[in-house]
C-alpha cells in the first residue's frame, strides 16, 4: 500500500488530545481497555528497534500481538502489524473508511477541529487491533509524550529509550525538558523503564515519578555483563542477567545500541507478561533474536558489494550509526552513498559521518539538498573526502557505485530516513516511483 487513503493535514490544529479522545469515542473505541494491553515506547532514537525487539519477544511468548510504529520506510502497511506481519491493504482501507465517515461528521460538528495524520493513524491502528482481538499491544509514540495521542491509552507500562535534542520547538531546548515531556506519556500508577542513555536525567525523572506515583526503573541494572561481536554477516550478543542467568544468541540487528535496546525490551516483556516464566529463559529470547527484523536500522542488504544502510537523521543517531559501521566494516574498503533532507542538521551530521570515509557518491534524497550543493557542503566540512560521482537519485547512485566498485567491499548509505528508504528500494529492485514519503 503506497499511501493512506485519508486526506488530512500533517498536524492538527494545536494540541489534539481532546479531539483524538472525542473521535475515539465516536468510533466506539475503549481506550481504557486497549491501554491495559499496551506498552508505549517513547524516545528520541531507537524506538523502532526497541518496538521490534519487544514485538519479537511478545510473539515468541504467544498470544496475538498488535504493533503500531512510525514512520514507515517503504510501504504504509509497515506502520500496522499483527504478530509481526504488516496488515493487508483491505483491512487498513476498511478502518480508514470508518474513520473518514466519522471525521466528516465531526469536522462539521466541531467547527473544523481536524485530526492530524499521526492522530488518525493511531486511531486506525487501535481499530485494527480491537477488531483482531489482540492480546498485547506495542505502541510507538509520535513526538514526545505530554501531548502525544498515545498518552490517551494510560498504559500501565512505558519506556523512554533514549534522549537527543530533537523537536526542540515542541519539546524544549534541553535534554531534561525533553525527558520530562516524554515521561508524561505515563499515567499515575504506571511503570517507566528507561534506557542507558536516559540515566543522565535519573534524578529529574525519579523526582517527578515520586510526585505522580509513577515508578521509574533502570533496565540496565539487571544486566551484570554484556558482550557483542558484530560483523556484516551476523551479530552475536552475550548477556548475563542478574536473576535469569546467561544468554548467547545471534541476530540480524546490528550496532552496540541493539544490545541496550534488547535489554530494555527484555525487561519490558517481563513486566508486560508476568506469565513468562524463568524456565523459558533463554530459549524464548534466542528465538526472538533469530526472527527480529528492523528494516533500515543498520540493515545489511545482500549484493555485490553488500549495502549497509541506516535511517539516522540527527547528529547523535548518525554518530551512533557511524561507530557501528566502523566496527562492521573494519579492514574493508568502503564507499559512502550520501543523501540528506534540507531541513535536518546537515553540517552536524556531516561532521559525524565524513571522518569515517575517504570516498563518497552523493545523490538527491526526497525533499533533499541538490547533490551538487550537498557535495560542496561535505567538502567544506572535510576537504580531503573524494567525491567520486554525483547522482540524480538513489538508483543512479547505486548504479554508479557498482560501476566503480573496484576493490570496494561494502557500500554504506547514510543521511536520513528518505535516503535509506530509496537506497533500500533500489537495491531490492523496487521502483523509486512507488515510494511515497509525503
Amino acid at each position: 500500500m503506497k499511501r493512506t487513503s485519508l486526506i488530512l493535514p500533517r498536524f492538527g490544529n494545536g494540541i489534539g488530545l481532546a479531539r483524538t479522545a472525542r473521535v475515539a469515542r465516536r468510533l466506539g473505541l475503549d481506550l481504557d481497555e486497549l491501554g491495559r494491553k499496551a506498552v508505549v515506547i517513547t524516545g528520541s532514537n531507537g524506538k523502532g528497534s526497541t518496538a521490534a525487539w519487544l514485538t519479537a519477544l511478545q510473539c515468541a511468548a504467544g498470544g496475538r500481538v498488535g504493533t503500531f510504529v512510525s514512520p514507515h520506510l517503504f510501504a504504509f502497511n509497515e506502520r500496522f502489524k499483527i504478530d509481526d506481519v504488516p496488515v493487508d491493504d483491505v483491512t487498513i482501507l476498511s478502518a480508514e473508511a470508518r474513520l473518514d465517515a466519522v471525521l466528516r461528521d465531526d469536522a462539521e460538528a466541531q467547527g473544523g477541529d481536524q485530526l492530524g495524520e499521526f492522530e488518525a493513524w493511531f486511531l486506525v491502528a487501535l481499530m485494527i487491533f480491537a477488531d483482531a482481538e489482540c492480546d498485547n499491544l506495542v505502541i510507538e509514540a509520535g513526538i514526545g509524550g505530554r501531548y502525544d495521542p498515545t498518552r490517551l491509552l494510560k498504559a500501565p507500562l512505558a519506556a523512554i529509550v533514549s534522549l537527543d535534542l530533537e523537536h526542540t520547538s515542541l519539546l524544549g531546548g534541553s535534554l531534561r525538558e525533553i525527558a520530562l515531556d516524554k515521561f508524561d506519556v505515563a499515567p499515575p500508577g504506571a511503570r517507566v523503564l528507561i534506557g542507558r542513555n536516559v540515566e543522565t536525567e535519573w534524578d529529574s525523572l525519579a523526582t517527578m515519578g515520586a510526585l505522580r506515583s509513577v515508578k521509574v526503573e533502570r533496565s540496565s541494572v539487571l544486566f551484570r555483563a554484556t558482550a557483542s561481536r558484530d560483523t556484516i554477516e551476523t551479530h552475536e550478543i552475550r548477556l548475563e542477567h542478574a536473576e535469569l542467568g546467561g544468554l548467547t544468541g545471534t541476530t540480524a540487528l546490528h550496532g552496540v545500541r541493539q544490545v541496550e535496546n534488547l535489554q530494555l525490551a527484555i525487561e519490558l516483556a517481563r513486566a508486560a507478561r508476568p506469565e513468562i516464566e524463568a524456565a523459558r529463559w533463554p530459549s524464548l529470547v534466542r528465538h526472538a533474536m533469530a526472527r527480529v527484523a528492523c528494516p533500515g536500522r543498520l540493515e545489511v542488504l545482500e549484493g555485490g558489494p553488500p549495502l549497509l544502510i541506516d535511517v539516522g537523521h540527527t547528529p547523535a543517531a548518525v554518530g551512533a550509526a557511524v561507530a557501528a559501521v566502523k566496527e562492521l566494516t573494519a579492514g574493508r574498503e568502503t564507499t559512502l552513498l550520501l543523501g540528506m533532507s534540507h531541513n535536518k542538521d546537515v553540517d552536524g551530521m556531516l561532521g559525524q559521518i565524513l571522518p569515517a570515509f575517504d570516498r563518497m557518491i552523493v545523490g538527491a534524497a526526497y525533499n533533499g539538498l541538490e547533490p551538487e550543493a550537498l557535495a560542496a557542503r561535505a567538502q567544506a566540512v572535510r576537504p580531503s573526502v573524494a567525491v567520486a560521482a554525483v547522482a540524480s537519485d538513489a538508483k543512479a547512485a547505486l548504479d554508479l557505485a557498482h560501476a566503480q566498485a573496484g576493490n570496494v567491499d561494502v557500500l554504506v548509505g547514510l543521511g536520513g530516513l528518505f535516503w535509506a528508504g530509496a537506497l533500500r528500494a533500489a537495491r531490492l529492485g523496487q521502483s523509486l516511483e512507488a515510494l511515497d514519503f509525503s
